[in-house]
């Protein structure tokens, strides 16, 4: 235990750093006065921007919510099961949002240095706690700043459902937020210190934990399915994704008011031990990671600047493991015309969690379907549930446009090869919407406005496939023209590249039928037909285009 305790004894190259990095870091502040100067400007007009637009937008319509729960008109049934469900929601939502915090840092952790500082100053002799260290204090500020505003927020909401006083709910929300954004911090610099080691080797880490992540989203659906349970009073002391939601919950009279309190000193140990081990990884972080996440953050902003989301993609796929995971192997297929359906679906095997997901949005979908005396915009949102599911199956074909040299011995032109890749997706997408009915017609939840969901198979498909081989963003779209409200150019190309989904799901919607609440005729049945006929043009139109200009 002394030793423990006992200040390690620097070596000579650490006192050497240490008696040059006052004057280096002194040196570097002195050239970098003016681009300094110049970011706070940056940073301050951002703010501007952003205050403007919440008092432009957002105050509204706060205010709006809080005369809509003063008069009562939204509370209800749906408000109590959401705020009697807060207990199991709030944790999933916290271990959620942490996880992903983490899981960023696997390719752009929070501690990041500009290629100019990893060039000059890693070589020199100075301390790297003194570099990196204030790295990691800006990215835990900023972070916690904006999950503190998001609680707040949130809390305010949960006021207008009818959660307790607005200034104890908009506080518990903000304490809620600020504790999972300094949390998520903390553990993405923990690993980013050890992500090209132990953590890239050991896969079953981060499949454990978003295991563990989907048991809690499993127990609030439950809870916003069922009504209260016992779970309930468990899973806010299951660990600091609950002790952080206790003061939240205590407010919304989902546990009692020492509970509250006993969350807030629970979180606050928690936030000094994590900062204390975030501080810690901070100094330790290899410079090999920080060359390497350099780069890819460089990779990934050049391609959201051009909105090319599909390159950010690849630049941050390119950071992850190349070890293939393949449980069944799928025997090679005797016939020429199984051959593409065979590479879609080894692909999907070698990828579990895309067909995962995929069975998650069709459970979405069938859901969504399945509830009974609800607004019309309820059983719409089963289509863009249902297009994601689509999507997750159709990502061969992605990988595929990415790739143009995987079919360039293929016997097909780019047309007949697009309506092949959905093949595949089309029969995964029929499998899962029959076992989701299937349970719901076990579970006594039949509807039927399930009828649909075969019918819209071929539109959801295609829309997945137009994104597919969607291509690259246009130049003259880039351009835009200027206008009062700013440049059209990358509405232009955002609603470019999400053309597919928007057609098809639009075209779906027009039509009084089951997605709209109705119960399911001739003409709700068969106009998701023929928008799925035309989706299957579309498809092949687009295809040609884009292998063509390849």
């Amino acid at each position: 235990m002394t030793e423990l305790m006992t200040r390690p004894v620097r070596t000579a190259d650490e006192a050497d750093a240490a008696r040059h990095t006052g004057a280096v870091l002194a040196r570097l502040r002195m050239l970098r006065a003016g681009r300094r100067e110049e970011r706070r400007k940056s940073i301050a007009y951002t703010l501007y921007c952003t205050a403007l637009l919440v008092g432009i937008w957002g105050v509204p319509l706060l205010v709006a919510a809080a005369q809509a729960g003063a008069d009562g008109r939204l509370r209800g049934p749906v408000a109590e099961r959401l705020l009697s469900a807060l207990p199991t929601t709030l944790p999933a939502v916290l271990a959620t949002v942490v996880l992903m915090l983490a899981g960023r840092a696997m390719w752009q952790g929070p501690v990041l240095l500009e290629r100019a500082a990893l060039a000059w100053l890693l070589p020199q002799p100075v301390l790297r706690r003194a570099l990196l260290l204030p790295r990691f204090v800006v990215a835990s500020v900023t972070t916690t700043a904006i999950t503190t505003a998001v609680g707040a927020v949130a809390g305010f909401l949960l006021h207008a459902l009818g959660a307790g006083a607005w200034w104890a709910a908009t506080a518990g929300g903000a304490l809620t937020g600020a504790t999972a954004g300094f949390a998520g911090t903390a553990l993405a610099t923990l690993v980013q210190r050890h992500c090209d080691t132990g953590l890239r080797r050991r896969a079953w880490i981060r499949r454990t934990a978003w295991a563990v992540v989907a048991v809690f989203w499993l127990l609030a659906a439950v809870s916003l399915a069922g009504g209260p349970w016992a779970g309930e009073r468990v899973v806010p002391w299951s660990g600091p994704w609950g002790w952080a939601a206790l003061p939240l919950v205590a407010v919304a009279g989902g546990a009692p008011a020492a509970a509250g309190w006993t969350g807030v000193a629970l979180s606050a140990l928690l936030l000094a031990a994590a900062g204390r081990a975030g501080a810690d990884a901070a100094a330790r972080i290899p410079a090999r990671v920080l060359r390497t996440q350099a780069g890819t953050a460089l990779r990934v902003q050049a391609s959201l600047y051009s909105l090319d989301l599909r390159q950010a993609r690849a630049a941050v796929r390119a950071t992850r493991s190349r070890t293939v995971r393949s449980v069944v192997r799928l025997p090679f297929p005797r016939r020429t015309w199984l051959l593409v359906p065979w590479r879609d679906a080894t692909a999907l095997l070698r990828a579990p969690g895309r067909p995962a997901w995929a069975a998650v949005w069709a459970a979405a979908t069938v859901a969504l379907l399945c509830v009974e005396d609800t607004p019309a915009a309820v059983p719409l949102m089963a289509l863009p549930a249902g297009y994601l599911a689509a999507a997750q199956l159709a990502e061969p074909a992605r990988l595929e446009t990415d790739d143009v040299r995987r079919s360039a011995h293929l016997p097909w032109p780019a047309r007949v090869l697009a309506l092949w890749h959905g093949v595949v997706p089309a029969a995964g997408l029929l499998v899962l919407f029959a076992l989701g009915a299937a349970a719901a017609a076990g579970a006594g939840l039949w509807s039927d406005r399930l009828l649909v969901l075969p019918a819209l198979v071929p539109a959801l498909v295609g829309a997945a496939l137009v994104s597919a081989y969607r291509g690259v963003v246009p130049v003259h779209l880039m351009i835009g023209s200027m206008t009062p409200l700013g440049d059209t150019g990358p509405l232009a190309a955002l609603l470019w590249q999400a053309r597919g989904p928007l057609v098809a799901l639009g075209c779906l919607a027009v039509v009084d039928g089951p997605v709209r609440g109705a119960e399911p005729g001739a003409a709700g049945l068969l106009w998701p037909l023929v928008v799925g006929a035309g989706m299957a043009w579309w498809v092949g139109v687009t295809a040609s285009r884009t292998m063509r200009g390849r």
